[in-house]
């Protein structure tokens, strides 16, 4: 039996049976992690951390379709327990570690990951008021990089991944140029971009990027992904991201 708190409730992921507990109180997941899971590859065989992983969405999808062996950091206790719930009601084991993306590399090691996920802040601190929505003590968080930036996505997953090891990440579109500069910083080249935009006639709102560790610089620039058709449907790529065809 999963116990459930106040607030709290279970929804149903359209994948495989998986389901996830999401809390009115916190931040909820979007469109964006569901895209970005879809935008991972892998194999049942590989180590894959998920980085600032929020209640778990990714991971609990990654480890539905791919059968890897996820680990998921997240700092805020409320998201730890919420993804460490959800993992257990789907029956997946899936290790939930709380802690700072930051000094991972000193518990979890250095080099042991083939891939790394993360959905990261989407605002930096000097792109307006900071959200106060979200768990108390960690207001913000979510959305605004109070607690970790690009840098620090770049920094961490370049400590936890082989040679050769691919980080998958999202970011504003706005934001491409910052995420490319921190990712090489890191020695992390883009190899693969999608373009995410609502509707075609509109210009992109999101980046879904792939690098790798030590690899020679090459980017392949995959066609958009269209959200919406004119008639505001969802296009087919999308009901099929989301298991609905």
């Amino acid at each position: 039996m999963i116990e459930l708190y106040p607030g709290e409730r279970i929804e149903d992921l359209q994948y495989k049976g998986l389901r996830i507990i999401q809390s009115d109180t916190g931040f909820r997941f979007g469109t964006d992690s569901v895209l970005l899971a879809s935008f991972v590859t892998g194999g049942a065989g590989d180590r894959i951390v998920d980085l600032g992983a929020g209640c778990g969405v990714i991971a609990i999808l990654l480890e539905g379709r791919l059968g890897a062996r996820l680990t998921a950091v997240e700092l805020r206790p409320m998201g730890c327990s919420l993804a460490r719930r959800s993992a257990k009601l789907n029956g997946q084991e899936i290790e939930v570690v709380e802690g700072d993306m930051r000094s991972l590399s000193e518990s979890l090691g250095r080099g042991v990951f083939d891939s790394a996920v993360c959905n990261p802040p989407y605002h930096s601190t000097r792109s307006g008021a900071v959200s106060q929505k979200g768990e108390p003590g960690f207001e913000g968080t979510a959305t605004h990089e109070t607690e970790c930036t690009l840098e620090d996505v770049a920094g961490a997953s370049s400590k936890l991944l082989k040679f050769g090891g691919k980080l998958f990440m999202c970011c504003p579109a706005s934001r491409l140029a910052e995420a490319f500069c921190a990712l090489t910083d890191e020695k992390l080249e883009p190899k693969r971009l999608r373009l995410v935009a609502s509707r075609a006639e509109k210009a992109p709102y999101l980046a879904l990027i792939e690098a790798k560790k030590g690899a020679a610089s090459g980017l392949r620039i995959e066609p958009a992904l269209t959200i919406m058709n004119a008639d505001g449907s969802f296009t087919q790529e999308i009901d099929r991201i989301y298991h609905r065809i």
